[in-house]
């Protein structure tokens, strides 16, 4: 994808990013993973550890999720108002990702640890602190990231760097998390020991000030353009609702992306939530199951040939065709895939309901969910990139680059889709007879089935597999209305070629600094 303009080639075919703009940028991903890993245990730490009663949890994450949906709008808008002479967004990374490791660190420190013992300590002090604590974890996280998310788009103009950039980041984030995922499990398993809780501590504090180090690489080699800044701010609701209404019309690419994003997070989300169930129950590895045997294993294959022959193949399609098709593939390949592997994880007709029996058709499960692994990827390669189109087009509509926006304000879908993934999966099987693991105890399985067996295993099925399947189905008919075709992005390049040229003979001092920076 690209043009030619005056016989020169576009800086959208070609605008390479250096090597220390690449690593620089993509050492970002190792924090979030970090924190990530640590963080998905936090229940476990405070209901089991230091005694927080469930019904505080419940009400913590409620006002919780409230203040993880509003803020991300906020600072976006903020964000592209900020200007400065090292540019929007990175003052922001600059000053407050220490703050970011801080407030990760400070979350599993309660004074109820600050002793030789785990002091007894009022339920509404350590609620406070639990709630206190997250909430300013979850601001400097959203600060943080939506600078970085914004910056990409204008480090590279060129879709085939932006589509690199963005494969290299979800490697290092699958490193990241593997690699701080299941330590705190170690800890967090057996009887309350104020020496395990020390141990894990110091692990919080040992990965926060590591997860430090890739943001002073982003400060010192990635740099803004600064031809970007714009003269004049644009009033606030104005810039916010711009993702949804550009210039009195709708803006169907933006909503198009909020739809986009909101769908794929929520199917990640499903994914990873019921993945224990799905291995357990659909491979047969159940306690139930006296007869689980690791060869079920072997029906993995089918997911993990899937994944690695995706990457390959949508690599090749926008060189043929655009991110579009890409990722229309990409989802009607999981809406298919989904549902294929839901039909053959079903139980059998003669499936007896006192014991386990496993699903009717293992193979058909592992081609369904290797169909829809070859869509999956899409996400991981063109989700980044597509945004960086939609924000080209906003370019061209509005005269003005608005990342930061885009990058905040297209969470008021993905972030309620992350609540309905966590909480969907243990509703839909304790619906067919299947009750969630304790949450208390991070390394208990707890399956109960207070049903009939076939009942449970539907269950999982529907939760881990037919409901991905749906949300896919919706995604690919949203869309089918994205009009960033090949042809229509490469008029806006054009469009853009001139506007870039423009901006930086105007908007530039002698020394390459903004003219607007006081």
């Amino acid at each position: 994808m690209g043009s030619r303009i005056n016989n020169h080639v576009s800086e959208f075919e070609r605008d390479p990013i250096s090597n220390k703009e690449l690593i620089g940028y993509n050492m970002a991903a190792l924090p979030g993973a970090f924190f990530g890993g640590f963080l998905g245990q936090i229940q476990a730490f405070y209901i089991k550890w230091l005694g927080l009663q469930p019904i505080f949890i419940i009400i913590g994450q409620v006002i919780y999720a409230i203040w993880n949906v509003v803020n991300d709008p906020i600072f976006g808008v903020l964000q592209d108002r900020t200007k400065t002479k090292e540019g929007r967004y990175i003052p922001w990374i600059k000053y407050c990702a220490p703050l970011f490791t801080i407030s990760f660190i400070l979350v599993f420190f309660p004074p109820s640890t600050w002793g030789p013992v785990v002091a007894t300590t009022s339920q509404v002090t350590l609620f406070a602190w639990y709630l206190i604590t997250q909430i300013v974890y979850d601001t400097f996280f959203t600060i943080v990231y939506l600078a970085h998310v914004a910056l990409l788009p204008q480090m590279t103009m060129a879709s085939r760097e932006r589509t690199k950039v963005a494969a290299i980041y979800g490697f290092l984030a699958l490193i990241g998390g593997i690699a701080s995922g299941g330590l705190p499990l170690i800890f967090l398993q057996g009887a309350v020991d104020i020496t395990k809780i020390r141990a894990f501590q110091i692990f919080v504090i040992v990965f926060g000030l590591l997860a430090l180090i890739p943001w002073i690489f982003v400060v010192k080699w990635v740099k803004e353009r600064q031809e970007y800044l714009p003269e004049e701010n644009v009033p606030f609701f104005q810039a916010a609702s711009a993702i949804f209404k550009l210039e009195n019309e709708w803006n169907v690419p933006g909503i198009s992306y909020v739809i986009y994003d909101g769908i794929s997070v929520g199917i990640l989300n499903i994914l990873l939530s019921g993945l224990v169930f799905m291995i357990d129950w659909l491979l047969g590895q159940v306690a139930y199951n006296p007869d689980s045997s690791w060869t079920s294993y072997l029906y993995l294959l089918g997911p993990a040939i899937g994944g690695i022959a995706g990457v390959f193949v949508q690599l090749q399609i926008p060189k043929k065709r655009d991110i579009r098709t890409a990722i229309f593939i990409g989802l009607a390949c999981q809406a298919a895939g989904f549902f294929l592997a839901f039909l053959g994880a079903l139980p059998s007709k003669e499936a007896p309901a006192g014991v386990y029996s496993p699903p009717w058709n293992l193979s058909l499960l592992s081609i369904g969910l290797g169909i829809a692994f070859f869509g999956l990827v899409t996400d991981f390669l063109y989700h980044n990139p597509m945004r960086g189109d939609v924000i080209d087009y906003d370019e061209a509509v509005t005269g003005e680059r608005s990342e930061s926006v885009y990058a905040g304000v297209g969470c008021i879908f993905s972030k309620p889709m992350i609540s309905f993934a966590l909480i969907i999966v243990p509703i839909v099987m304790s619906a067919f007879g299947l009750d969630p693991p304790d949450p208390i105890n991070p390394g208990d399985t707890g399956y109960k089935v207070v049903g009939t067996f076939p009942s449970a295993l539907t269950g999982v099925s529907v939760a881990t597999l037919l409901i991905p399947s749906i949300l896919a189905t919706i995604g690919l008919i949203a869309w089918y209305f994205y009009p960033l075709d090949r042809a229509k992005l490469e008029g806006i390049h054009e469009q853009l070629e001139e506007v870039h040229a423009r901006k930086r003979k105007e908007r530039l001092s002698d020394d390459g600094r903004s003219r607007f920076i006081k």
